[in-house]
């Protein structure tokens, strides 16, 4: 049966506990008073914060404030930080709560954090803010300065989309030398006509281009492989060891991975008919070592094979979204052989050729080292690929399979529980047309011994697995669609 839920830590226990006594403390001082500005209400604070900084150590305090987003204080939460902050703390996290602080505390308190690492105020984060940031926290590795929309009528009542970090708020980022991983804005469409305050692609480049040691640059929807090659400014050689690149073409690819010598992950999106094979053979051809390869709709075609061929034996993570619906099982075969130390493999395809022959052997040591599968969409015999590839490992973790029809599981999912092939499954995400019956469910549920994660659609029956989960105490979560 699924694992059960466990006792907290004795850890987890006491952090909670404490976070609930200094909660009510803080709130016991905020209610004496009628303004939390007054000198009485700030020196009993101050000796409460003097108190639990004597008493303490420092790397609880960056556990307390973790816990914040979990133990919600019920009142003005400076009050509560001002409390909870430590000079040396290297982690903080902004809560939910903290975004109707006003912009002058945060500018304040950030002048403190000299010993930070970790910092996140995603929804907060200013070029004010940033400023402050950039004079104090020297040290940090990781940042996230993701800021809020605001719509603001112009004098022509249009409505302009203002964001709170601009370009001149990624000149200060740009000091902080020790970044690492960094979330921020996307950069505006040069084009769109009612963005105000934003970000933009020149202030990216600038960004990555005066930081050493960034490795990660997190921008939603963002292209930022066509960012870096259409630019005019010199790059390179930069330490990003993950880009995503929407609109590729082979001198632009070939143009990226001088720019990123090391990388390490690489996303490639092309949705023209033309310069495929040409893009895979600039791949091949590099000194690239990548670890995760993942390629959306291309075809397996000799310039994909001689692509794995070359660096298939680096590559633990690969996927293909495969648009010209001719894969088979020989591709599949070759994926699997020249791919020997792959751990995720995701195979999305329309291919009506993809089955497997009645007495076909598959090759010995392919796929073996297998842990996380996602399989999809249509046309080819799900069925049997999903047993042909689970009979190639034991160590299957995480597995979601995808659909565009109406399917019926029931068969597939008893005889691959009967053979011990889920035994390992921490995670199975079913589309919702895949039909899978109530009492197979409890099947899963009941044998897959490490199974905290179930996505199904069992339409007008759910409640009845989630009273069984409850009064069986098991560690597992329903996801949703």
């Amino acid at each position: 049966m699924s694992p059960r839920k466990q006792p907290n830590t004795l850890f987890s226990v006491c952090i909670k506990y404490t976070l609930n006594l200094i909660n009510d403390c803080c709130y016991t001082i905020e209610k004496s008073y009628p303004e939390i500005e007054y000198t009485e209400c700030k020196r009993k604070v101050l000796g409460l914060k003097k108190y639990l900084s004597d008493m303490l150590p420092v790397r609880l305090f960056d556990a307390l404030c973790l816990e914040r987003g979990v133990i919600r204080y019920r009142g003005d939460p400076r009050i509560q930080l001002h409390v909870l902050l430590h000079p040396n703390m290297s982690i903080f996290h902004r809560s939910d709560i903290d975004t109707s602080i006003p912009q002058v505390y945060w500018t304040s308190i950030l002048t403190m954090f000299e010993r930070l690492v970790v910092l996140d105020l995603k929804f907060i984060c200013t070029d004010e803010i940033l400023e402050v940031i950039s004079k104090n926290c020297n040290l940090l590795e990781e940042l996230n300065i993701v800021s809020k929309v605001n719509i603001h009528k112009s004098r022509i009542n249009a409505s302009v989309l203002i964001r709170y970090v601009s370009d001149a708020g990624l000149k200060y980022v740009a000091t902080i030398k020790s970044l690492r991983i960094l979330s921020m804005d996307p950069p505006r469409n040069e084009r769109a006509q009612r963005v105000g305050r934003c970000v933009t692609q020149p202030g990216v480049i600038m960004l990555v281009s005066e930081l050493p040691y960034l490795e990660e640059l997190r921008i939603e929807s963002c292209d930022i492989g066509s960012t870096l090659i259409n630019t005019d400014t010199k790059l390179g050689p930069l330490g990003l060891r993950k880009i995503n690149s929407h609109f590729a073409s082979p001198e632009g690819v070939r143009k990226l991975i001088k720019i990123c010598p090391v990388l390490r992950e690489l996303s490639v999106t092309h949705l023209s008919t033309h310069d495929k094979d040409g893009i895979m053979e600039q791949i091949a051809q590099s000194d690239l070592r990548l670890n995760k390869l993942d390629l959306s709709f291309f075809s397996f075609t000799d310039a994909m094979q001689q692509l794995l061929a070359v660096k298939g034996e680096y590559l633990t993570h690969f996927a293909l979204w495969e648009m010209d619906h001719v894969m088979n099982i020989n591709a599949v075969i070759s994926i699997g052989s020249c791919c020997p130390n792959l751990t995720t493999l995701c195979l999305m395809t329309q291919s009506t050729a993809l089955s497997i022959p009645r007495f076909f052997r598959r090759p010995t040591n392919i796929f073996n080292k297998l842990k996380n599968l996602t399989l999809g969409n249509e046309n080819f015999d799900i069925e049997n690929l999903l047993i042909y590839l689970l009979e190639c490992t034991n160590k299957m973790q995480k597995m979601a399979l995808k659909y565009q029809t109406k399917l019926e599981m029931d068969s597939t999912l008893l005889f691959l529980l009967r053979n011990g092939f889920l035994k390992n499954l921490t995670y199975l995400w079913l589309d919702c047309t895949l039909e899978v019956s109530k009492n197979t469910v409890f099947q899963v549920i009941e044998k897959c011994e490490h199974l905290t994660m179930l996505t199904v659609d069992l339409i007008g029956e759910m409640n009845e697995v989630q009273k069984y989960i409850a009064e069986n105490n098991l560690d597992l979560r329903l996801g949703g669609y």
